[in-house]
């Protein structure tokens, strides 16, 4: 048994997808050398295995790593399964903001904030992102200092201030890795390999094996060197990513992101989510539009993520000129984001950003060009970008004329954001796209993922599948904006934690 420039996935996925625009067409199952067939119920132990260890994690971003260091910690034997040449997925990618209370970090801030605050910022706005599992997010809520403390133990350098960052929470709950997602995975990668965790890299799973009790005992994986199988002694724990790198895939589960740019994750392509549904695997709001950032600039390399990290105060015009929405809405608030595609699947053309020259855009620009359309007028402006001048002459005239006046905006923008547009003038196409989605396993808080049952006299609807744990975004949202990662390595460590408890298939 054997055991240059920093890149964020939010400023650099505009970029990313330029070049893999080509991949759109791809399938939900690229890098699998097959689709996920029906499980190996019959003659599942009668074919030989070419590996064998404790247990299989199926992925290497945060949720994996932090799976496969727990588990190797318990003295098992652990074998990470990564179908791409990069270790570390979407979380290699990400800015590593962590949202906890309680650590060691905030105590010596005198930071008072409580499980219950987290909680509550967890649960909050349902109409934003939708109903979460109770039993979870609280988990995950109470667990979150921990799991940062945690990753800090185990080497993860972090920003001594924590503090709300980016208007995810007014809570002084964000830590944010110095080094950001890069420098977390590259330690978990090195404590999971000392701990003895092995990762093979282009190795794509591509089924997973169940025993005739629907056990989850193994999985079929294909690299360049052929085909394989691995059995599990002890369990599978899938964290796969999301699958918003899947354009047919983000299509096929909510015909709304048909348009929507892919992540720049490659690899999250939703193999996993697929191979577990083929065996009985309870997912839950996988139909749900995703998170979304909305991209001013892409085709021309000069990207804006609107509300995030530059804030730009303009407006959003659809084909006619015309505006449509409050276009401050808070990059974390996905109602902008989804007006935004929503009128541009309406009218078959992005929106475009029209601005105007205020101290905010000079900041920007004294750090770096701009390459949008430009001139001295909204009317050559805007007719740079196929709108009518006129047009958007009269909406410019309209909003300057509410600026001044004091009247009340037309779509409820803030007062401190009324801001009159003046020359010269910028725009360019809004280009929608995503990199975390909502919908996955459905999961017990032991990591467990689940099937559903029908109703019993004590009520329940769901038993876990043995052998088959899930962690990270491969499983439904049950956190809040800025605490993805934490929550990923939340669970991944349980998952590593309890596979590592089970007792081995027969």
């Amino acid at each position: 048994m054997h055991n240059e420039k920093n890149l964020t996935r939010r400023n650099f996925v505009g970029a990313a997808l330029v070049g893999g625009m080509g991949v759109a067409a791809t399938s939900f199952l690229a890098g699998c050398s097959s689709a996920p067939a029906a499980s190996d119920t019959q003659g599942a132990n009668q074919e030989a295995w070419d590996e064998e260890t404790d247990v299989i994690v199926v992925g290497s971003g945060g949720a994996g790593l932090a799976a496969a260091v727990e588990a190797a910690g318990a003295g098992v034997g652990v074998i990470v399964l990564e179908k791409t040449n990069i270790i570390g997925g979407d979380s290699t990618l990400c800015d590593g903001i962590l949202g906890g209370w309680g650590t060691k970090l905030a105590k010596a801030q005198g930071i008072d904030v409580s499980a219950d605050d987290v909680y509550n910022w967890f649960m909050g706005h349902p109409e934003w992102y939708g109903p979460k599992d109770p039993e979870v997010a609280r988990l995950l809520a109470d667990k979150s200092g921990e799991t940062i403390d945690w990753l800090q133990e185990i080497g993860v350098p972090f920003v001594e201030e924590v503090a709300p960052r980016f208007g995810y929470t007014e809570l002084p709950v964000i830590h944010q890795v110095d080094g950001k997602g890069a420098e977390m995975i590259r330690i978990l990668k090195e404590n999971a390999e000392g701990a003895g965790a092995i990762i093979e890299t282009e190795t794509a799973a591509t089924k997973l094996i169940a025993n005739d009790e629907g056990r989850v005992i193994g999985v079929a994986a294909s690299s360049k060197k052929g085909d394989k199988r691995i059995k599990a002694n002890k369990g599978v724990v899938m964290a796969t990513g999301s699958y918003a790198g899947s354009p047919s895939m983000l299509a096929q589960l909510n015909a709304e992101s048909a348009h929507l740019l892919p992540g720049s994750n490659p690899g999250a392509t939703g193999d996993g989510l697929a191979m577990a549904m083929v065996i009985g695997a309870y997912t839950a709001r996988a139909a749900e539009l995703p998170l979304m950032s909305s991209l001013a600039g892409v085709e021309s390399g000069s990207i804006v993520n609107w509300n995030y990290y530059e804030r730009l105060h303009g407006l959003w015009l659809d084909a006619n000129g015309e505006r449509f929405f409050n276009e401050e809405t808070n990059y974390e608030n996905p109602t902008g984001h989804r007006a935004i595609v929503r009128k541009q699947n309406e009218q078959g053309k992005q929106v475009v950003a029209f601005i105007g020259t205020t101290p905010e855009l000079e900041a920007v620009l004294a750090m770096r060009p701009i390459e949008w359309a430009t001139g001295e007028t909204v009317e050559e402006v805007a007719e740079m970008v196929g709108l009518d001048g006129a047009q958007v002459k009269a909406t410019v005239d309209r909003f300057n004329s509410l600026c001044e006046t004091g009247q009340a905006d037309d779509f409820g923008r803030p007062a401190e954001f009324m801001i009159p547009l003046t020359g010269p003038f910028y725009a360019a196409p809004i280009s929608v796209s995503t990199s975390v989605t909502m919908g996955g396993f459905r999961t017990n808080t032991d990591a467990q993922a689940l099937k559903l049952m029908a109703p019993t006299k004590e009520g329940s609807l769901t038993a876990p599948i043995a052998g088959l744990y899930a962690a990270g975004v491969v499983c439904e949202w049950n956190c809040a904006a800025g605490a993805t990662v934490l929550c990923a390595v939340t669970l991944g460590r349980i998952a590593g934690q309890n596979a590592a408890k089970e007792e081995p298939a027969a």
